[in-house]
């Protein structure tokens, strides 16, 4: 999330790259992948470091990370989307917890490049609520957009 809130998600993923040596942007791309590549690697706990090496280049660094811990098969994201519809909370769990854990399931699946749609997670996470917020949700249902996570986040946690 740190990379995705300062914009180097695009670098670590392979998405941007470096333009050619010496053209305009140059400079500016290599300060902020290695930006990126110290968000990585201030991000893993030291007992691990020797998993990477030494680092140059934050998507390499990515690469090998992901291929050491987060196997990428089916049977993964099928676990992860029994783990999704799995999740409801009950009348007396805590919002924030609920929301809390929804959202690493999504960022999960998104990791696994199986991402789902904001109206998908919008209708998850609402499905997922117990019957004391069927008002709410009777509210947001009568807008003819499904409105934004952000939105309905900010909703629950005024709910409650």
């Amino acid at each position: 999330m740190a990379l995705m809130k300062e914009g180097l998600w695009n670098i670590v993923d392979g998405r941007e790259i470096a333009p050619a040596e010496g053209a305009d942007g140059y400079d500016k791309y290599i300060g902020r992948r290695d930006k990126a590549l110290a968000i990585v690697v201030l991000a893993i706990d030291p007992t691990l470091l020797y998993l990477i090496g030494e680092p140059t280049d934050p998507k390499i660094v990515w690469t090998k990370l992901a291929n050491q811990f987060q196997k990428v098969t089916w049977a993964n994201k099928l676990e992860m989307r029994k783990r999704l519809h799995s999740l409801r909370m009950k009348e007396d769990d805590s919002v924030q917890d609920h929301v809390r854990q929804m959202t690493e399931v999504f960022n999960e699946l998104s990791a696994m490049d199986a991402a789902m749609s904001e109206e998908d997670r919008v209708i998850c996470l609402l499905a997922s609520l117990p019957e004391s917020f069927d008002v709410l949700i009777t509210a947001l249902e009568a807008s003819v957009d499904v409105p934004r996570m952000d939105v309905v986040m900010e909703r629950l946690l005024l709910w409650f």
